[in-house]
């Protein structure tokens, strides 16, 4: 008995170790996570900056920036990256870096106070990422490990997001993919077809558009957006081929070449 207690407990441990060694990003998107997220789940990101960081000690918020997290992984030849030539490494150190200069996120609300229960529209306006699929996430804040779906405050999204692809043309192949019985008024969407060119200095603009029902209580509100995206793969020198045909970052799907990035909250006032 006791040797089967122990050859079990082995293979759980065994299993546990398996599934923290698998890669934990998502460079081709989550088009099997069709539902309402929040941006602590991307936990191998790199933060833009250490405002979203803020309730963290300053040493710890300093460990999530890129250039501690992703670019000292690189220069060095840590890891994957020690495949690239030394020159190779500095290519790419550069490329990110200008991905990391260039991509954006903003919000923008059709109306900043409205009344009780009153209908308006947020639009989220992205810029850049590597692509193929950028991530969307509406949210109550903009703290990394703190902020939630926008429905928290009391937010309902009355409609599916409308969402606009890099070519102008509306998207809605994500939130198809949603369970028919389900409503796909949630607050996060996949955006496909994005491939930035740091060297021809081509950055994409994408949109997602949603209508908000105001919280039925009056006060002060504020909404931000997540912007999740990778840097990597936007140079030839970051993107390898898989035996199954997959593309993925240079540093591997559990490196720190994802970022995510808030939009500046909005206040909105109920009243």
């Amino acid at each position: 008995m006791r040797f089967r207690i122990a050859a079990v407990a082995l293979l759980v441990i065994a299993s546990i170790s398996s599934l923290a060694s698998r890669p934990g990003a998502y460079p081709g998107g989550t088009p099997r996570f069709v539902t309402n997220a929040a941006p602590y789940c991307a936990g191998c990101h790199s933060s833009v900056n250490a405002q979203q960081l803020r309730e963290m000690p300053a040493d710890a918020a300093a460990g999530m920036l890129p250039e501690n997290r992703h670019y000292k992984s690189i220069s060095g030849g840590e890891d994957r990256y020690q495949k690239l030539e030394p020159a190779d490494r500095q290519k790419l150190l550069d490329a990110v870096k200008a991905m990391d200069a260039n991509c954006k996120v903003e919000l923008a609300a059709s109306d900043t106070k409205v009344k009780p229960s009153g209908t308006f529209t947020v639009t989220v306006t992205t810029r850049g990422g590597a692509g193929p699929v950028v991530g969307v996430m509406l949210t109550d804040n903009d703290l990394r490990f703190q902020s939630g779906p926008v429905q928290c405050q009391g937010f309902l999204i009355t409609k599916a997001p409308d969402v606009t692809g890099p070519d102008g043309k509306p998207q809605t192949k994500f939130l198809d993919a949603r369970l028919g019985e389900l409503s796909k008024n949630i607050n996060y969407v996949n955006i496909e077809g994005v491939q930035s060119d740091p060297a021809a200095s081509t950055y994409p603009t994408c949109k997602a558009v949603w209508t908000l029902q105001a919280p039925a209580q009056a006060g002060e509100y504020t909404i931000s957006a997540a912007f999740l995206y990778g840097t990597e793969k936007a140079s030839p020198l970051g993107r390898v081929q898989t035996p199954d045909g997959r593309v993925v970052p240079a540093g591997g799907g559990g490196a720190a070449s994802g970022r995510i990035q808030f939009a500046k909250p909005v206040k909105i006032v109920v009243g």
